[in-house]
């Protein structure tokens, strides 16, 4: 025994020294693929599915077979890839909770630390800037508006872009900065419902949409793919694609995702291929979206952040060949029935082939022998179930020792978009009809809340009030409750002058979630339409108190204010709002008309002149700003300002309208008459602009 133990150690001491691993990636393309189940891949057992592109993929380089997200929802999934962290460490629970990602490492700050050119093409509202992500990203793309404005856009979930759209706008930022180091991340939507494949897809899928989405997606990465190829990039890129969750298709009488945590909406897939990673290799052991972030970031031969205290692990060991057993217990919850509706949360741990689930009814599954999660086990293993509840204990205990994440206000028209797509609102636990009720015994609630808020919203949005007020009625005559709920039948109410009914439901919003500034600007709305102008001021008052550094509040409270005849007041209320907000063109560009007509024409001018500044692309700002120069008699400077916002927008007969004026009482005639004519030619019903034409003809 010690004989053989001296023969090996000089041959470990010899084998160390042409231990030579292989020069890290110099690039990395992190591909998230929304909503991809993994067994809709050929790769991962699908025999009707074509996903050639990702098949090869893993064949070139290493799958993980038993991927798991944590959330079935896209925002916090995604936080916890980027940050290493689980949700209930990072404080990001939904997909509209006010919250900000805290100020932790994440993937691109770690790699433009370390020289990295970083950018993002991300596809759908739900990750747009503003929640932190884009923390790190030289270029954070989530430009929209290009597929559809959002004014016009009634879903969120149609507010996104088109893969290939997003694949392009990607593929010529890889070209035009080969030459640095990159990070790359391509956020694919569309295997989100809707589902609408393009052809050939959606005749080869007729009957199966979403599966028609997945091979559509392949055809994208595919292409992703060749354009690597083509840059020369792909021998030097570590190509990593993923997925932030998975889909219900009927299974446990779930469509879509984000209500029940079963493997249907968890299970994801995980491949990765490039420099130091072994092909064919395959990794069996559980694997968490949050051991992503300790896994890239070795991968690419970089140093873990100091003090990160990441809650994966690393798998660059099992990626480059070398023995790999580890076994995570993996947490997943969904917060959504507790949230949303006052029931009960759902919560599960996973430890090998066991799944806990906690919830009033406990289930436990042995996912080998049932990947589909039939027969619960909890009275058949009480034992089993123990253990396995003690150990999501722990993890609870950390939650509790976490502080809640910093919070903010949602804009309406977002809230709109996540709430047609049924995303209700957010807020603490809610009192409910029945506190704590299994989601199991809630699902077809669940659904029936999912279809009214999307009619209603959609009615609110084509003017059809009565009709949406119907929805959220009957919502409650159901007793399923919610913030937005009760926000959104307020704002119908509201439209149809129906004040006095409105204020309750406000009043009920700003209870439920007082940290959204919308509540309180409508409560304070329905008390000042009934003449209540005291209330309306104190409405607004209190939500400062809950919200102190939004700016809209104090805004809303100078326009109250004059109409108190506080003017000084007012005053002081825009200055506050213009402090919190010093790079809000609009409210600049009010406040300017707020001095304008308390008689303070210069400062007038100068905060108009900075609303410009701030955006030089809103017309609305030259056109109030030429008003102003124009009605005190500066009229070339006015006529610049009017030719601006002509150029900006030229379909808005105002400004047509305003610029012939000007150029009138100028004494330019001539040149007004084209511009009068151009206000008609839009709005045929234009009186003034047709008067003023018809005095040009008798000159």
């Amino acid at each position: 025994m010690r004989t053989e133990a001296l023969l090996v150690a000089p041959l470990l001491v010899a084998l160390s020294g042409c231990d030579r691993r292989p020069e890290p990636p110099r690039h990395l393309v992190l591909v998230t693929i929304d909503t991809l189940r993994a067994d809709r891949l050929g790769c991962y057992g699908a025999k009707d599915v074509s996903t050639p592109n990702l098949d090869r993929i893993a064949g070139e380089g290493a799958i993980a077979t038993r991927a798991t997200a944590h959330v079935p929802l896209t925002r916090p999934s995604h936080t916890s890839l980027f940050t290493g962290l689980l949700p209930t460490r990072h404080g990001i629970r939904d997909n509209i909770t006010p919250a900000r990602v805290p100020e932790v490492p994440t993937l691109a700050t770690v790699a433009k630390s370390a020289g990295f050119r970083t950018a993002a093409f991300v596809s759908s509202i739900v990750l747009a800037s503003g929640g932190g992500l884009e923390r790190g990203f030289d270029l954070y793309s989530d430009d929209l508006a290009k597929s559809a404005p959002a004014e016009d856009v009634p879903f969120m979930n149609e507010l996104q872009r088109s893969g290939d759209e997003t694949l392009a706008e990607a593929i010529g930022w890889l070209e035009s900065n080969r030459d640095s180091r990159l990070f790359a991340w391509i956020h694919l939507y569309d295997p989100h419902e809707p589902y609408e494949p393009p052809e050939p897809y959606r005749t080869r899928y007729a009957d199966r949409p979403y599966d028609g989405e997945v091979a559509w997606s392949d055809e994208l990465v595919g292409r992703l793919d060749e354009a690597l190829a083509r840059l020369g990039l792909r021998e030097n890129t570590l190509l990593v694609v993923t997925s932030d969750h998975g889909e219900g298709l009927g299974e446990h009488r779930e469509t879509l995702h984000g209500f029940f945590i079963y493997e249907t909406t968890l299970a994801v897939p995980l491949l990765m291929r490039g420099p130091g990673v072994v092909r064919g290799t395959r990794i069996e052991s559980l694997v968490q979206s949050v051991d992503l972030f300790p896994t890239l970031v070795e991968m690419v031969g970089l140093e873990p952040p100091k003090n990160a205290d990441l809650s994966g692990l690393s798998l660059a060991p099992a990626l480059r060949g070398e023995p790999y057993r580890n076994e995570p217990v993996a947490y997943a919850e969904s917060l959504v029935p507790l949230l949303h509706f006052g029931w009960s949360d759902l919560r599960s741990i996973r430890r090998g082939k066991w799944k806990y689930i906690q919830a009033p009814r406990p289930e436990l599954y042995d996912l080998e022998a049932d990947p589909m999660e039939i027969r619960n086990l909890a009275d058949s293993q009480p034992e089993l179930s123990k253990g396995m509840r003690g150990a999501l204990g722990e993890e609870l205990d950390r939650e509790r020792a976490v502080g809640a994440a910093e919070t903010s206000s949602l804009p309406q028209d977002l809230l709109d978009k996540l709430g047609a797509l049924g995303y209700v609102g957010s807020g603490p636990p809610i009192e409910s009809s029945s506190p704590g009720a299994d989601p199991k015994d809630k699902i077809e609630e669940f659904r029936i809340a999912n279809q009214l808020i999307r009619e209603g919203v959609v009615l609110y949005h084509e003017h059809d009030y009565k009709g949406s007020v119907e929805r959220y009625r009957k919502l409650l005559d159901l007793d399923i409750e919610s913030f937005e709920i009760h926000l959104n039948l307020a704002r119908g109410l509201l439209a149809l002058e129906r004040y006095g009914e409105a204020e309750p439901h406000f009043e009920e919003a700003t209870r439920r979630l007082p940290s959204q500034r919308e509540a309180w600007e409508g409560l304070s709305q329905s008390r000042s339409s009934r003449g209540d102008l005291v209330g309306a001021l104190a409405a607004l008052k209190e939500g400062q108190a809950k919200i102190p550094g939004d700016p809209g509040l104090h805004q809303r409270e100078g326009s109250v204010l004059v109409r108190m005849g506080r003017s000084d007041e007012a005053r002081k209320a825009y200055e506050t709002a213009v402090a919190l907000a010093p790079k809000d063109a609009l409210l600049r560009a009010r406040y300017g008309e707020l001095l304008r007509d308390l008689g303070q024409v210069e400062e007038a001018i100068q905060r108009l002149r900075e609303a410009t500044e701030i955006d030089p692309e809103g017309a609305a700002y030259w056109n109030s700003l030429g008003m102003t120069l124009g009605g005190n008699a500066r009229f070339p400077e006015a006529e610049v300002a009017f030719r601006k916002a002509v150029e900006l927008e030229s379909e808005d007969p105002r400004y047509a309208f305003n610029l012939g004026l000007i150029l009138m009482r100028q004494n330019r005639p001539a040149e007004a008459r084209p511009f009068f004519e151009k206000a008609l030619e839009i709005e045929p019903g234009f009186e003034d602009a047709r008067r003023h034409l018809a005095e040009i003809g008798q000159r």
